[in-house]
């Protein structure tokens, strides 16, 4: 039996890396490698509904599986419904945060056979057995189908017990024209509970982590390909001190060599400086961190459990310790606090800070505590989810109006990167260095701005055309 997996193509403009689509999403990767550890033929393709059907001939599946993000989903469904009308006799599933959220939706819009709610690795290589026994109705949890208007399998998101069963991913797995930037992950969830956040909801708050060894396994198998720049894809990688403490003893007593990227949270560079320190010694580049907002009344209604004394006394430490930073903030909280008077605060707090500033609009996604308010609220405007890209503001706030919220955004940009206007050159050489930020992102978004503020043109028609 022979599964293909499509990581959709966005050709559409927006949100770069979540629209356009240069990377093949990670998830799918482990995914695939958990069928080829089956025993199936597993390969992993980029396309689009234009390019899908050179992949079905090529390697004439049994199943096809997608994977979407929000902003792609209907590209997604795009290939789902071209499968169904040009092969019928090709299984379809797609899995991913959105589909696991809106499964009947998505069941009834597209078409597809089995929606995956949850982690696959074991759900995905369930239903293959399954449907190479013929049982095209498995019992299988996680791995919802709609039937004689009934939806199974639904009950409940899956997550795998273990996570150190997790299969190596090679490049083996796609195929020969793609390739991929290796991304280490050594944890997956999030025991804290931000409400605007998918990893958040889709996890419910749990945190599960791997073996140190077979971490830092990974990471020779990935040095030994040539590679020597990572991003570790956690979404909190320094949750457990003692993990860290144990990673970095590896780290230095293997001799490792190379560099790293990762994302941590502002209250454990007070807590552990010596460990943010251990990490810089041991090749850590680049700490990204969610700050989201610089007010108090923003920070407590996101349930950030930060503050911003914690935040100055951060950043504090993390000049000292010469470590770069980019901090990410989002413009709009969902309640009282969306006014114009609140958003000009925020921007002006994050124009005092040093280091990358990535801004974005509070998009509610699926399953976030956001999305369900908002929903009962009736103020989400639409459910064009290519607009779900943390750049278009898709529902009604309170003190403003959408359109407000969206020209935010670049006068965000335009205020915080001029404010820093001395340390631009320094910062950028340093974001290209870390791989933090590709130089043609810096040069398109310095066109988009200049397009803007000089040209008087429209912020997201400039976006497409940049991108």
């Amino acid at each position: 039996m022979t599964v293909l997996f499509v990581s959709p193509k966005a050709t559409a403009g927006g949100l770069q890396r979540t629209r356009k689509g240069h990377q093949i999403f990670q998830g799918v990767l482990y995914v695939a490698a958990a069928v080829r550890d089956a025993g199936y033929r597993s390969v992993v393709v980029q396309a689009d509904v234009n390019t899908l059907h050179r992949y079905i001939r090529r390697y004439k599946p049994d199943v096809i599986g997608f994977t979407a993000v929000t902003a792609v989903y209907p590209l997604a469904g795009e290939m789902i419904r071209y499968v169904k009308e040009h092969h019928p006799e090709i299984i379809t599933v797609i899995g991913g945060h959105h589909v696991t959220f809106m499964y009947k939706e998505t069941l009834q819009e597209t078409g597809v056979d089995f929606v995956c709610r949850g982690e696959g690795e074991e759900t995905f290589v369930a239903l293959v057995k399954a449907l190479e026994a013929k049982d095209r109705y498995p019992a299988i949890t996680g791995m919802a189908y709609l039937k004689d208007g009934e939806f199974y399998n639904d009950e409940e998101i899956v997550l795998l017990k273990d996570i150190n069963s997790i299969p190596k991913i090679t490049m083996d797995l796609v195929a020969p024209e793609f390739s991929f930037t290796p991304k280490i992950v050594s944890s997956r969830g999030c025991p804290f509970k931000c409400s605007y956040c998918s990893i958040s909801a889709f996890y419910g708050g749990s945190f599960r982590q791997r073996r140190v060894e077979d971490v830092i396994g990974e990471i020779k198998d990935f040095i030994s390909w040539g590679y020597d720049q990572f991003w570790i894809h956690d979404d909190n990688f320094t949750t457990n001190a003692d993990w860290i403490t144990r990673f970095c003893d590896l780290v230095e007593e293997e001799k490792l060599k190379f560099t790293f990227a990762c994302m941590t949270r502002i209250d454990m560079v007070i807590r552990k400086p010596e460990l943010v320190a251990r990490l810089a010694a041991c090749g850590c580049t680049l700490m990204g961190f969610g700050i989201e907002s610089g007010v108090p009344e923003v920070l407590e209604s996101l349930n950030k459990r930060i503050s911003t004394d914690q935040i100055m006394k951060a950043v504090s430490i993390l000049k000292n310790l010469g470590i770069s930073y980019s901090f990410f903030f989002i413009l709009g909280s969902g309640d009282e606090f969306d006014t114009p008077e609140i958003i000009e605060k925020n921007i002006k707090f994050a124009s005092k800070l040093p280091g990358l500033i990535l801004v974005s609009v509070m998009t509610p996604f699926p399953g976030t505590a956001v999305y369900d308010r908002l929903k009962r609220e009736n103020r989400i405007r639409h459910y064009n989810w290519e607009d779900y890209d943390i750049t278009h503001c898709v529902y009604n706030p309170l003190g403003m109006t959408y359109k407000q919220m969206e020209a935010y955004l670049p006068k965000a940009y335009l205020k915080i990167y001029w404010a820093k206007r001395r340390e631009l050159i320094p910062l950028f050489i340093q974001a290209i260095k870390s791989k933090s930020l590709e130089p043609r992102i810096i040069f398109s978004s310095a066109k988009s701005l200049f397009e803007t503020y000089v040209l008087r043109k429209d912020f997201y028609k400039s976006t497409l055309r940049n991108q």
